[in-house]
């Protein structure tokens, strides 16, 4: 799995279990909802501004956001740490 599919799959995760849609996610971080959908795919990469407003939007940390990323990167070596 790529770096940028990971973050996709923590980021839609992370969302879902707050009960955001992408368009509600959107107009918290002020990001295009277009744009969302594609970190969600994979298909982009967000910059470190990015990662910032998702993080705010969704009332996380930031490296709550990269931990889980790692966790979707490798999740066998990671279980012992994040569960």
């Amino acid at each position: 799995m790529t770096k940028a599919k990971a973050f996709g799959r923590a980021l839609k995760k992370i969302r879902l279990k707050k009960n955001l849609t992408q368009e509600d996610l959107s107009l918290q971080a002020e990001i295009a909802r277009v744009y969302i959908s594609e970190l969600e795919y994979g298909k982009k990469i967000p910059s470190i501004e990015t990662v910032f407003k998702l993080s705010k939007a969704l009332n996380i940390k930031c490296s709550r956001l990269m931990d889980l990323t790692e966790k979707e990167l490798h999740p066998s070596l990671l279980n012992q740490f994040f569960n």
